[in-house]
């Protein structure tokens, strides 16, 4: 993606988001400043967060002077209103995870780098607070971007926010399964379309791990998502296999806690907790 910053100055974003990158470029000389080079000294980012916005504050002299902006990996690029010659600040969403995952060039009209700097992308993590413990579960945007982008929207979407966990399953396999029901309880409102079902991507269903759940068609799985109390490897090929698509790295006695809840059959759901585990709050927080 490009963008002109001599011709974009009307582009207006809010972002309030802390990381910076790598990379170097040579300090200005007295010559460049007196007869006005364009030159870039440094472009530094703000909070670096897989799906979010992103501000990246390019400094220099003469940034007015035919510079253009060309972002890989990075969505939506605009401009900041407010910027000067030796200031210009950009925006953009973050579209990938991994090493050196954002490139961010400044090129002269005629093609030439100024300068151009990578940064590193930290893979997503979501804090999930329950009224039985708090854990934080990082996703594989890389093996399964499509399963790990879905979910990432309804949490930020709060679509999770005060659901209950509807299903504990401690025969046979052993999952908690949530992302549906709220505690009153009723369906949560907000379900978008079904997508396509993740497997093969060298995941599998060991205690710890987050998955899709779904309907017996494969490419069913909405909001609902199921934590594996216990290793449940048969689940990785079951009736199509199940999407594993992160892993808890905080919390883990929540599990336990989890598995350690009485349940029956209510509401016309079987292996319903007798007493509410709820979802307080599920947040992106990396």
């Amino acid at each position: 993606m490009k963008l002109s910053l001599a011709k974009a100055f009307a582009f207006i974003s809010i972002t309030l988001l802390t990381a910076c990158g790598g990379g170097g470029s040579p300090s200005p000389t007295e010559t460049d400043i007196q007869t006005n080079q364009l030159v870039i000294t440094s472009i530094e980012a703000d909070r670096l967060m897989y799906t979010k916005l992103t501000a990246f504050t390019i400094q220099g002299y003469s940034l007015d002077k035919g510079l253009t902006i060309n972002s890989k990996n990075c969505k939506g690029l605009a401009l900041l209103a407010g910027g000067t010659s030796n200031k210009q600040v950009i925006t953009c969403t973050i579209g990938a995870v991994g090493k050196a995952a954002v490139v961010i060039d400044g090129v002269l009209a005629g093609g030439t780098l100024v300068k151009s700097q990578t940064f590193d992308v930290p893979a997503p993590q979501v804090t999930m607070v329950t009224n039985l413990g708090t854990a934080v579960v990082e996703l594989d945007a890389v093996a399964t971007p499509l399963t790990t982008n879905n979910f990432l929207q309804y949490v930020n979407d709060k679509f999770y926010d005060n659901t209950i966990f509807h299903r504990i399953v401690t025969s046979g396999i052993f999952v908690a399964q949530g992302g549906w029901v709220t505690a009153v309880p009723a369906v949560q409102p907000g379900q978008r379309s079904a997508i396509a079902l993740e497997v093969g991507k060298g995941l599998s269903n060991v205690k710890g791990t987050i998955a899709m759940a779904r309907t017996a068609e494969p490419n069913s799985a909405t909001s609902q998502f199921f934590l594996n109390l216990s290793d449940n490897v048969a689940l990785d090929t079951a009736s199509g296999g199940y999407a594993v698509f992160g892993k808890i790295v905080a919390g883990l006695p929540l599990l336990d806690a989890l598995a350690g809840v009485a349940t029956s059959t209510q509401y016309g759901l079987s292996d319903f907790p007798s007493q509410s585990v709820v979802v307080q709050s599920a947040a992106q927080t990396q």
